[in-house]
């Protein structure tokens, strides 16, 4: 560096300086040589721009309105990140860090830490099996498949489990991924996820049919009641494997029964048929957590009872190769013989309490069980719809208040929204 001194110039740089150090340069003496003018004018722009400062100071502060804000601060808190973040998914989280500066600035601290406590699929420890991919692929992609006891178990998954689009299942709440999940059925198939409830639940609060149950004063546009609803219309089918390959097979039962149904009424021929009366009508959507439930009689038969449970325990055994004969029962009466061929003997399968012993066709004993069960009440049937042949007409309408078959959740009627706008 270079330092031009004049030496005529009376304002020159202190003699104090020597090589290697910075220099000090005093102004006192060139404030004191300056014209009264200058040096006014130099106090006044300094006071204008201190000025200008103090104005700027405020209109800095309103830029960024989260700074004092109490829940982005609380985002920086560790502990908080992580309960926070192990209740998403990857894209939940992307889109809460892009809310305000101060929050991403408290969730990239614990970046790494964050990205792998978050939501998780619970098939993501479960090997992908390479000769069973092509199967699981179709599965995953058709909502035409339905409940086959053939195929065993459905332990599968068709690949790797993502991380980006993780959720809970509208029905069970088991945590799956889109891989996981069942394809969407396609728009036009919504309309048959209806179910009709009975009058006691068609006048019942909303909010004591939803699970959990709320305050039977909720309104219907509130977020909790929302996200206890059914939004397979709005926000989409996300259902699990288990939950959702014998949907449309469901759908298609129940709209069995409403054809067979208004083919054959209460009258034939002259003569009441008791079809309608009491319990004989289609019961409604909620089943046994109807509001108007009650306790009645089953009757089953034994043998199919019997032969399913043991075809049941069957598949389940040759599923655990692992274990072979040791997964057997120790009562069994041929301890050698394989999981399919034998029998444990049981006292519930002899005749009991439950048990009753019937004669059927030919002088054969067969063996029923009576069982009391909650069944629930009677769904209406309007005449209107049975002259049109409509099937749910004020339900897919949303005219009246119904049940979705798919996800088991409350869809609300016309009614339920105009009483939201009126309070």
């Amino acid at each position: 560096m270079a330092l031009f001194v004049d030496l005529d110039e009376e304002a020159e740089p202190p003699q104090g300086h020597h090589h290697g150090a910075k220099p000090e340069w005093s102004g006192e003496r060139v404030r004191y040589q300056l014209p009264s003018n200058m040096v006014g004018s130099s106090a006044g722009a300094e006071g204008e721009g201190e000025q200008s400062q103090s104005q700027q100071a405020p209109d800095r502060e309103a830029e960024n309105p989260n700074e004092h804000n109490g829940m982005a601060k609380a985002l920086g808190c560790y502990p908080i990140v992580m309960a926070i973040a192990s209740s998403i998914d990857l894209n939940t989280l992307d889109s809460l860090s892009r809310t305000c500066r101060t929050v991403r600035q408290g969730l990239i601290q614990s970046r790494t830490t964050v990205l792998a406590h978050t939501l998780h699929c619970v098939n993501e420890d479960v090997s992908v099996d390479p000769d069973d991919t092509f199967r699981y692929r179709a599965r995953a992609s058709n909502w035409y498949y339905m409940e086959d006891g053939r195929t065993g178990s459905y332990n599968g998954k068709s690949g790797d489990c993502a991380r980006d689009m993780v959720a809970e299942c509208r029905r069970c709440a088991t945590v799956v991924c889109r891989n996981c999940a069942i394809k969407p059925p396609a728009p036009a198939v919504l309309r048959d996820r209806h179910r009709r409830l009975c009058i006691p639940c068609s006048k019942a609060p909303l909010g004591t049919l939803v699970q959990p149950p709320l305050h039977p004063d909720t309104p219907v546009d509130a977020d909790e009641m929302r996200r206890a609803m059914c939004a397979c219309e709005s926000e989409g089918v996300w259902l699990c494997q288990p939950c959702g390959r014998s949907i449309r097979g469901a759908d298609h039962d129940y709209k069995a029964i409403w054809k067979w149904r208004n083919q054959y009424g209460e009258v034939l021929g002259g003569l009441g048929t008791g079809i309608g009366e009491g319990d004989r009508g289609v019961i409604c959507g909620r089943e046994a957590s109807c509001v108007g439930s009650n306790q009645r009689e089953q009757e089953t038969d034994c043998d199919a009872a019997d032969a399913r449970e043991q075809d049941e325990n069957n598949n389940n055994s040759s599923n655990n190769s692992n274990t072979g004969y040791l997964s057997a029962s120790p009562a069994s009466s041929v301890s050698g013989s394989p999981p399919a061929e034998r029998r444990t003997p049981s006292p519930q399968l002899r005749p009991g309490y439950a048990r009753h012993e019937i004669e059927g066709i030919s002088g054969v004993i067969k063996t029923k069980l009576v069982r009391i069960v909650r069944v629930g009440a009677c769904v209406p049937e309007w005449e209107d719809e049975k002259n049109k042949g409509q099937i749910l007409g004020r339900e897919v309408s949303g005219q009246s208040r119904s049940l979705c078959g798919w996800c088991w959740r409350i869809i609300p009627g016309r009614k339920d929204w105009e009483m939201s706008k009126t309070r």
